[in-house]
């Protein structure tokens, strides 16, 4: 008995036993530290008593189906805790007496949400990687014959007469021909990334700005006003340029999908400002950057450790030593803030790690 405990205990899958009033009885430890109580208190509690209403329901049905059919069930579930989606794979099997009555149900629990993650994430990687290749394939290509006009463009510049309408012309071609050739070098940056994590030196203005040669047409087709406030003099930061560049990108198409699921057309408040400043935290220097929008806001029922999880790359701004902070009221307006020590303050906050 002991040895069947033992094994119970140490198994990687959450364990519990009910009666045919889904009231359970008995749980293993995994289950227990799940629930965040000890084994011995599960007894005598119901679904009821750990998940919201309308979970609990679903959970003993689920049970009643077990119950009725006699059969083994199998099922995958989905829920929000604590600002987390979770991804369960569950089996419930009806437990018989000698007789062959029904008297209990034993339940199995697989937590599948990090596998599933990382699947998410491997089949994301490949579909970026790809999308990168075909972006700067397709850059590339129209890089080339820009160049082209761009030199005939200068020839014609070079052979005609001052305030001649050929050489208003050409100079115009040069000019849009520099821009076009300047948003195709920073699509091809962003597309092809980098090859490692080397970090280097950045201004959060340089950033911002190289994001907003990408998405700066698309915001003005949504009628976006785009505010910043950024000071030239901001410390520069170390950074992996194209994973900041990643955030901010992300955090730019969401604050574009939140005013325009709020205003379908021009609005004097579908407006998108970003503002950059020095703060002082714990007696070190950062680099706060903060896209302020008065969109749809981010659902009351997920927290901001969903928010992290589901929509930005919490992750990229941690490894940089950064923090993340949310500010945001459902149908009023979301603030997002990045704050990234400033590169002076970059070699302390190592030294004191």
């Amino acid at each position: 008995m002991d040895e069947c405990k033992l094994l119970l205990e140490n198994l990687p899958v959450k364990i519990f036993y009910k009666d045919e009033k889904s009231i359970y009885l008995f749980c293993n430890e995994s289950f227990a530290r799940y629930l965040h109580i000890k084994t011995g208190e599960i007894a005598g509690k119901t679904d009821y008593d750990f998940f919201p209403k309308d979970i609990a329901e679903e959970y003993r049905e689920y049970d009643k189906e077990v119950i009725r059919s006699g059969q083994r069930k199998d099922k995958e579930w989905r829920y929000w805790k604590d600002g987390q989606e979770l991804i369960f794979y569950t089996i419930k099997l009806p437990v018989k007496d000698e007789n062959g009555d029904i008297i209990g149900i034993l339940g199995m629990a697989l937590d599948m949400t990090e596998r599933v993650k990382l699947e998410r994430d491997t089949v994301r990687s490949g579909y970026l990687a790809l999308l990168g290749e075909l972006t700067a394939g397709v850059a590339h290509e129209i890089n080339n014959p820009i160049t082209g006009i761009i030199n005939c463009a200068q020839i014609l510049l070079n052979k005609s007469s001052e305030g001649s309408r050929e050489k208003n012309l050409a100079s115009r071609i040069i000019k849009e021909g520099d821009r076009i050739a300047n948003i195709v070098s920073k699509l091809i940056s962003f597309a092809q990334g980098s090859d490692g994590k080397e970090k280097t030196l950045a201004s959060i203005h340089e950033i911002v700005s190289a994001i907003l040669t990408l998405a700066e047409t698309q915001l003005r087709k949504d009628c976006i006003k785009i505010k910043l406030n950024i000071p030239d003099n901001l410390p520069k930061i170390l950074v992996n340029f194209q994973e900041i560049q990643e955030v901010f990108m992300n955090l730019i198409s969401n604050a574009r999908y939140a005013l325009n699921q709020k205003y379908s057309k021009s609005h004097r408040n579908k407006i998108l400002e970003i503002l950059a400043e020095e703060i002082t935290m714990h007696e070190h220097k950062f680099v706060k950057t903060t896209f302020y929008n008065h969109g749809t806001g981010i659902p009351a029922y997920i927290t901001e450790n969903g928010i992290r999880a589901k929509y930005l790359s919490y992750g990229i701004v941690n490894d940089h030593g950064g923090k993340l902070t949310i500010n945001s009221i459902e149908g009023k307006y979301t603030k997002i803030s990045i704050i990234l020590p400033a590169i002076r303050e970059v070699f302390l906050l190592k030294q004191n790690k």
